[in-house]
């Protein structure tokens, strides 16, 4: 297997494969983009198809290729590892026909679950109720209901058991893991037992779990929605319903209309508002956001009316504008949420969606309709509640525009609301600071930069600058130290410096190290001919300065030693030593200032 994993990363090229879902740039020797893990403006993560690997200088990400679709698609590594097989024409050994992977045999059962209860609801006396409620008071059509699998679950004791554990012979542990039967005395209780049954695709088709909603008028004792438990298949943070079936259409019309419910996304998808899908509640999640990143920039919240006071729905919103989504919203007016909205009337819900508003404006307006502004009571009361808004907003240009939106509503000079939201903040200017001190002690010396700095200088460019004479002994700082030392080993044994040649010879532990160093982007400095030559020049000489400051420091050291003791011989020389040392200090310091200035002429 080992062998054949090699095979895949040796046919698959990476770049191609990451290309297939974010847009590359060429930039030198290696590609750039956008890093699809964080918002960024600046483009920071980077491919080397030379190294196989990938590597974000924003957030830090990096891998290879089965780690991009592990954390961008949220595959498990036999997955991707036969998604990569069956592109590159691959058989594995352990996917041969009747073997299954874990994930896959779960993916199964869940289908055949979906299917089941799709049956009951469609073709069986069971599902009557269930479908004329459906259809009848919920206007679905029957090609509807079945575009979206949806089903119906018997509230029978034994029922789904004998079917999934007696006819189709699955493990009861594993229908028990997934969440569709509970197992007590031996008996077998449909989870979603009573309840109209959603599928949960994920965005590449696969039922990764179910949400079961009570009929009107079923079981009071219990709640209105079931979900899937979490498991291998289910994570309710990055599951977005419907966009297994609206991704295309979400490419095509340019934006997302995001709503809450599954009937919401289910109805508007039968209104012909195909680009649309449900988060399952009112805050939009960070995996949620990065996911739907993938597909557009722009997102049209269309939420129940009493949207604009939810707290969560809020920090939904914020996390969509940090990942660079622009965020508008629809006024619904006289409906109580989308799904009513399409069926009473859609002529009137689309041209809501082309007039949808700013999200800040919405949430603002919505504090201002419930409050009488003409005393200084209620003018408190919109502080009280609208300071703490305009401090989220993560754009402080935008914020400085709201901020004069709000004055001008109160009647007061921006001035003061700026000064308001300046000290609510403060406290969280305290924290960031705090956090930033912190972070700052466990940050690279200045040292280990410009050493690593010479080292990506030296292997993108010209790799013989590091035989030049004195070099291995200018890096002290631990990985720095250790790369140059296996350079040297490979030079010797004859090596041919390639990046991939070197990386293969490479201890495992130096590796990522070194690829960062490959992969960081300086086609700034390759591109203008002389400036790599001379940028190498110049962190030479800056790693010089540093090397013969740090003699002098340990140099003053022992002559502060010395004259303690009155170790006179041992002064006396150290003392010349210092002498010299400043001396070679003060000459290259002059020669890097004439070759400034002769760089800048």
């Amino acid at each position: 297997m080992a062998d054949q994993v090699e095979e895949i990363k040796a046919k698959a090229d990476i770049v191609a494969v990451i290309g297939e879902h974010i847009t590359l740039k060429k930039a030198g020797k290696n590609y750039k983009a956008n890093c699809p893990f964080h918002g960024e403006k600046t483009p920071s993560f980077m491919v080397s198809p030379e190294l196989q690997m990938y590597k974000c200088f924003g957030c830090g990400e990096s891998g290879d290729i089965f780690t991009f679709l592990e954390k961008y698609e949220g595959m498990e590594f036999p997955e991707a590892l036969k998604y990569l097989a069956d592109k590159v024409g691959i058989t594995l050994e352990s996917f041969k026909p009747g073997i299954q992977g874990e994930k896959e045999k779960l993916f199964e059962i869940n289908t055949l679950a979906a299917r089941f209860y799709n049956y009951i609801l469609t073709s069986h006396s069971y599902g009557e109720a269930a479908l004329s409620y459906m259809t009848k008071e919920r206007g679905l059509s029957l090609n509807t209901i079945n575009t979206f699998m949806i089903g119906f679950a018997p509230d029978v004791v034994d029922y789904a058991k004998n079917y999934f554990v007696g006819k189709k012979q699955y493990d009861p542990r594993d229908l028990e893991r997934l969440g569709i039967l509970i197992f007590r005395s031996g008996k077998g209780y449909d989870r979603y037992g009573g309840r109209v049954v959603f599928p949960l695709f994920d965005h590449r088709g696969n039922v990764a779990g179910f949400t079961g909603r009570i009929l009107p008028g079923g079981r009071q004792d219990t709640a209105k929605y079931v979900n899937s438990p979490e498991g291998p298949t289910y994570h309710k943070s990055s599951n977005l319903f419907g966009l297994n079936l609206s991704k295309g259409e979400i490419k095509n019309a340019g934006y997302a209309v995001v709503v809450e419910g599954q009937m919401d996304m289910v109805s508007l998808f039968q209104g012909g508002v195909k680009n649309v899908v449900a988060v399952g509640g009112t805050a939009l999640t960070e995996d949620q956001v990065r996911l739907l990143g993938r597909f557009t920039k722009k997102i049209i919240m269309s939420l129940d009316s009493d949207f604009a006071g939810d707290l969560a729905a809020r920090r939904g919103i914020i996390v969509a504008q940090k990942q660079g989504l622009e965020v508008r919203v629809v006024k619904l007016k006289d409906y109580k949420d989308p799904d009513e909205a399409i069926r009473k009337n859609p002529l009137v819900y689309k041209k809501a969606l082309d007039n949808a508003v700013p999200v800040w404006d919405f949430i603002i307006d919505s504090v201002f309709e419930k409050v009488d502004l003409s005393s200084g009571e209620g003018k408190r009361k919109v502080s009280l509640e609208i300071v703490p808004i305009l401090t989220t907003i993560p754009d402080k240009i935008v914020q400085a525009h709201y901020v004069e939106v709000v004055a001008k509503k109160l009647g007061v000079p921006g001035s003061a609301v700026s000064e308001e939201v300046y000290n609510y903040a403060g406290e969280k200017r305290e924290e960031k600071v705090e956090k930033q001190i912190i972070a700052s002690s466990v940050e690279k010396s200045r040292r280990q930069l410009i050493e690593e700095r010479l080292l990506t200088l030296a292997f993108q460019g010209d790799p013989e600058t590091l035989n030049r004479p004195g070099i291995r002994s200018l890096f002290s700082t631990p990985l720095p130290s250790r790369i140059i030392e296996e350079y040297e080993k490979f030079k010797k044994s004859g090596g041919e410096y390639s990046p991939s040649s070197f990386a293969k010879v490479l201890p495992k532990e130096l590796v990522n190290g070194f690829a960062e160093m490959v992969l960081k982007d300086i086609e700034d400095i390759t591109s203008t001919p002389g400036q790599l030559e001379q940028e190498l020049e110049m962190t030479l000489h800056e790693l010089n300065v540093m090397e013969l400051r740090h003699k002098l420091e340990e140099t003053g050291a022992k002559i502060r030693q010395y004259e303690e003791e009155g170790e006179k011989d041992k002064l006396e020389k150290e003392q010349r030593k210092f002498g010299e040392l400043t001396t070679r200090l003060s000459k290259l310091v002059e020669e890097g200032k004439q070759g400034i200035i002769l760089g800048e002429a």
